[in-house]
């Protein structure tokens, strides 16, 4: 059992810090309030896909739970918040300039 809760008011969403999939996902750093831990967000909002386009995020979704791989990240939570999916991954902090 993940230790996130799939509640979205148990989450404060800080600020964008990335786009994908054609700008469809949103990518916010987020704040888990139980334990004051920072995660991730992407959030896929369902009013702007068609009914085609929300089955393939279900299959991308359901097929994604069974990867494990060192370069990926798991999901640690997946649920409906107001009329969005919401993913909720680990944070994982990256210095562009280091590299």
């Amino acid at each position: 059992m993940s230790k996130f809760s799939p509640e979205g008011g148990c989450y404060e969403l800080l600020i964008i810090i990335g786009k994908g999939f054609e700008d469809l996902i949103i990518v916010n750093l987020t704040k888990y309030t139980p334990m004051g831990e920072y995660v991730t967000i992407q959030r896929i909002n369902l009013e702007v896909h068609s009914n085609e386009m929300v089955t393939f995020l279900q299959r991308e979704l359901h097929v994604s739970k069974f990867l494990s791989h060192p370069n990926t990240l798991p999901y640690q939570a997946t649920f409906i918040a107001d009329n969005e999916v919401w993913v909720v991954t680990a944070f994982t902090a990256y210095d562009m300039p280091a590299t």
